[in-house]
This record gives C-alpha cells, sequence and structure tokens, in this order.
C-alpha cells in the first residue's frame, strides 16, 4: 500500500495544475480513423452469419480498436430477444470467456484500479442472459398451455439460477389467462414446496383470489408481499369470507397489524369480526392500535360496545384508589 502511495504522490508531483481532475473521456478513447466504416462492414458480417470475416478483421485491428469495436457490434443485438442461429450463440459465448487488454485507470473508493476500456466480454454476457430468459419464459409459456408445467423444476433450494427462472415464470404468468391461473393457483395451493420468497404466491393470489393461496400464503415468512397481498382480500371476498381470511392473517404475529387494519375497513363488518376486534382490545400490545381502529370505524353498535367497555376498564382501574384507607377512620374522632 505505501508503495502504490508513493507513486501517487510522484505521478500528482509532475502533473500541470488542473490535470488530476481530469475525467476518462465519454467518446470513443481509440483513434476513429475508418471505424464507422469498420463497424457497418461488421454488422452486415453478423447479419449474414459471417463470423469467420468478423474474428478476421478484428484480429487485423490494434487492441483499442478492436475491443471497441466488439462493444459496438454486440450492443446491435439488444433489440434480438433470442440468438438467430446456434451459430450466432456460439460466437457471442465465446467473446464472453474472454478478457479483456485494454485497460484503464479509475478512481474507485479513492484508489486507483485498472478496469476494461470497453468491457465487451460483460457486454457478451447481458446478451446471453437476455436470450436466456427469454428462452426460459417460451419454455415456461409451452408448458402452461399445454398443462406439463412443473413447479418444482424452478423451486429447488439446490436450483443456482432458481431467482432467474422465477423471474421468467412470473413474467410469463402476468400474461396468462384467468381459467389457467386458476389451475396453477390451486395446484400450488396443495403443495409442499421451497419458495425463496412470496412474489409467486402473491401474484396467483392478487388474480385469483384462491382462499387456499391466501392461507398458504399466511404462513409463509412475512415479507413485503404477503404484507400488500392483504389488500387484495376484499376484492375477491366479502363478509364472512373476507373475515376468516383476515383473522387467519392476523394470527401470523408479524402480519397482525396491518391484517387488523385490513379487517376493520371491511364494510359491513360481520359480528365475528366484531367481537375479534373487541377481544383483541384486552392484548396490551395491541389495544391502542385496536382502540384507534375502532374509532374510525362507522359502526354504531361496535362504537357502544367499545365505549362500555373502556367505561368499565376506567371504573375497574379507578375503584381501588377511590377505596377509603382501611388504616383511616371513617369518623373524625370526637374531642
Amino acid at each position: 500500500m505505501k508503495h502504490v502511495l508513493l507513486i501517487l504522490l510522484s505521478w500528482l508531483l509532475v502533473l500541470p495544475v488542473g490535470a488530476a481532475e481530469a475525467q476518462p473521456p465519454r467518446t470513443a478513447l481509440v483513434a476513429d480513423e475508418g471505424l464507422q466504416g469498420h463497424l457497418d462492414y461488421l454488422t452486415g458480417r453478423l447479419q449474414l452469419g459471417q463470423f469467420a470475416a468478423i474474428d478476421t478483421l478484428l484480429d487485423s485491428l490494434a487492441m483499442g480498436q478492436r475491443e471497441y469495436l466488439l462493444c459496438q457490434l454486440l450492443a446491435t443485438l439488444n433489440s434480438q430477444p433470442r440468438a438467430s442461429t446456434p451459430q450466432l450463440l456460439a460466437w457471442v459465448r465465446a467473446q464472453s470467456f474472454k478478457a479483456p487488454s485494454w485497460l484503464v485507470e479509475k478512481e474507485v473508493d479513492g484508489f486507483l484500479v485498472q478496469q476494461p476500456a470497453y468491457d465487451f466480454a460483460a457486454a457478451a454476457r447481458q446478451v446471453l442472459s437476455r436470450w436466456q430468459q427469454q428462452a426460459w419464459q417460451d419454455n415456461y409459456r409451452q408448458q402452461l398451455e399445454e398443462g406439463t408445467f412443473e413447479f418444482k423444476q424452478i423451486y429447488n433450494s439446490r436450483n443456482p439460477e432458481l431467482a432467474q427462472q422465477q423471474q421468467a415464470l412470473l413474467t410469463v404468468l402476468d400474461r396468462q389467462p384467468l381459467p389457467l391461473l386458476q389451475r396453477e393457483a390451486h395446484t400450488l395451493a396443495a403443495m409442499s414446496i421451497f419458495l425463496p420468497d412470496n412474489r409467486l404466491l402473491r401474484l396467483l393470489a392478487e388474480r385469483t383470489g384462491d382462499s387456499a393461496l391466501y392461507q398458504k400464503l399466511w404462513h409463509q415468512p412475512v415479507d413485503h408481499d404477503s404484507v400488500a397481498a392483504l389488500a387484495s382480500v376484499s376484492r375477491f371476498h366479502q363478509g364472512q369470507a373476507a373475515s376468516d381470511l383476515l383473522i387467519a392473517a392476523s394470527r401470523n404475529a408479524r402480519l397482525k397489524l396491518p391484517a387488523l387494519q385490513q379487517l376493520s375497513q371491511l364494510s359491513p363488518l360481520p359480528d365475528t369480526a366484531q367481537q375479534f376486534l373487541l377481544a383483541e382490545l384486552g392484548n396490551r400490545q395491541y389495544s391502542g392500535q385496536v382502540a384507534s381502529l375502532l374509532l374510525q370505524m362507522d359502526e354504531p353498535r361496535l362504537l357502544a360496545q367499545l365505549a362500555d367497555r373502556l367505561t368499565r376498564q376506567e371504573k375497574r382501574h379507578a375503584s381501588p384508589v377511590m377505596l377509603p384507607d382501611s388504616g383511616t377512620p371513617a369518623a373524625r374522632p370526637g374531642l
């Protein structure tokens, strides 16, 4: 570290004023003679699948020009959802395994580090990732349409690509018709399966309103998606059915307060929900929040019961204070 600092100090001392603040240019760091002509040629060869011709031209150029043009060429594939031929896929994969050679110094967290000037390998990996995502989507879409889709092909704790494959599945499910989603929701609700988060359950619950799927969701570790799904219960269920689902959700300690809030917004509020909320007043941990929710509700009978209960509680707390001290005479003693 000391050696690096001495080098940096000597470099700064010989620079002209203001040079230390110079930033790497945003334009090409290579000589631009003939670059556009080379890029037009390479793009044409790419469209024709003439990869040998592409490699021959690139190998004849200086290092900086070669890596700059490779980045530009790979960028032309950004609008292509999938590899048009196996040869194109193989060529892009080959670029992803190469290591850029032209490095430039950049400051990161106060230290000078060397990074690729044109990271064509990273650009190739991005293209491959996008194509893989599209391939998964195509595969899952076909399986769903044929009724052969299996959740456990993705949801396995040993699957290293679980996050990416789940994203592909969610993208496909979001565009499927309701009958297909209802079929898959019913299947998933009955399964014992590893889920890394609640995104899948939320998507299917919010699209289908499947009661069993909501119940499964309430038993999962709580995250943003399970909390957000509470608000959709009343879109599919009313009255007692909605009340039962939200009361079940409230039994999960981390869902309790948002579930009680959704429960208090049901109108009309079922008798079982009213009694449940009144009973929650006895829970010291939540009594204040529950009382606040009840005071916001337009339920005269419930408000009357709340007032009666609060009055009785006040009398019960006040009575020991109001009783005369047993050691104090009831009447003033005579002279």
